[in-house]
């Protein structure tokens, strides 16, 4: 009696159908795939680096001539009427000089930041392809030195929106107290006024969990991926499918997230394309809004406006396109270097990777080594 042909390493559930793919073919279609996926994953971060600096050179020149708007548009007489200030005095008098310089500082530091741990990333995704194609001691050390830098900004990631909504909730007195200095007899003398505060500042923190939640999660499920694949660089036998499988599932749920998002954006530019004629026809039709006009908002002006806010909205959409696109890729750019470097591992049970005595080696603990491939 024959004895049946025994399992190809690597893939414990090889088809027998004809019909099906080889192992052999799976594995071709494996490394197809991940060289592919790399090379659109690199081209597009390289693409939003680049739109990250053009996008924040067009929001200084908005908020350069938004600012300029709103300051005139402050300093006309029915203004100053309207919100009661003493003569020669107008909101932006109210407002701290700090406001502008610091907002503009921390954009720009925000934005320089980012293009810097985009390059990075695109950096990473090129070391982790050049080493499961084509390991070697010098694309395993490129690719350690890599997740070693971009490592850290995967941990700030995590820390970012829970940074934010700390400051989100330390600026939130600062609009209540500008209030207070345009009309004192609405601050202070209420005794809801605590409530208040209290009940938004609570939203902000209720609002901000779910978003606070998920990019913890879906981050640290990136990271474990990375730490074994650098661990498997190093020498070590663990599997990466087990921690792959948790990073294609959060990919997928920000994927279909993304697809929601850019098509509510695209959606959302076409109602403002026929604002402005409905403003007109409410601006001549009642004459208690005639006042409009004089504080500059004519037909023209807000024809102007809205059309630009549908551009923006526009190319926001656009944005989320792309980051769409990276979500996809990225997705199958997991799996494949899973199935790539899992093929020549020996069939065996799956280790347990969650656990604190797995056996899936620290790539962080002690010096770097780099293994030569086995010929």
């Amino acid at each position: 009696m024959t004895a049946p042909a025994p399992t190809p390493p690597g893939f414990p559930d090889a088809p027998n159908d004809p019909g099906q793919p080889s192992p052999d073919q799976l594995l071709r279609e494996a490394r197809a795939g991940l060289e592919r996926r790399a090379s659109h994953l690199m081209t597009a971060l390289g693409l939003l680096a680049v739109l990250s600096g053009l996008g924040l050179l067009v929001a200084a020149w908005l908020a350069n001539v938004g600012w300029q708007a709103f300051q005139r548009l402050l300093a006309l007489p029915e203004m100053q009427t309207e919100l009661n200030l003493p003569a020669g005095q107008t909101l932006t008098d109210l407002i701290p000089g700090w406001m502008l310089p610091v907002v503009v500082a921390l954009s720009l530091a925000g934005t320089a930041l980012q293009i810097w741990a985009t390059l990075r990333a695109r950096a990473t995704i090129g070391a982790v392809r050049d080493q499961t194609l084509n390991p070697s001691a010098d694309h395993a050390e490129a690719l350690i030195k890599a997740a070693r830098t971009v490592r850290p900004w995967i941990t700030l990631g995590q820390w970012t929106p829970l940074i934010w909504t700390g400051f989100a909730l330390l600026w939130f007195p600062l609009p209540l107290a500008l209030l207070g200095r345009l009309d004192p007899a609405t601050s202070g003398n209420t005794e809801s006024e605590p409530f208040l505060t209290a009940f938004a500042l609570l939203s902000t923190v209720i609002q901000s969990l779910p978003g606070i939640i998920l990019t913890w999660l879906i981050l640290a499920a990136i990271r474990r991926w990375l730490d074994a694949v650098v661990a498997r660089a190093q020498g070590g036998t663990a599997p990466v499918t087990p921690v792959s499988r948790p990073v294609e599932g959060w990919l997928l749920f920000v994927l279909i997230v993304l697809i929601l998002g850019t098509v509510s954006l695209l959606l959302g530019a076409v109602p403002l394309l026929a604002l402005p004629a409905l403003f007109s026809t409410l601006i001549a039709d009642d004459p208690s809004l005639s006042g409009l006009s004089g504080l500059g908002l004519t037909p023209d002006n807000l024809k102007a406006l809205f059309v630009w806010m549908a551009v923006l909205l526009v190319f926001s959409g656009l944005i989320y396109g792309l980051l769409t696109a990276m979500m996809a890729w990225s997705r199958g750019l997991a799996a494949n270097v899973a199935t790539v470097l899992d093929a020549p591992l020996p069939h065996s049970p799956v280790m347990n990777v969650w656990s604190t005595t797995s056996a899936v080696q620290d790539p962080w603990a002690g010096p770097v080594t780099v293994v030569p491939p086995r010929n």
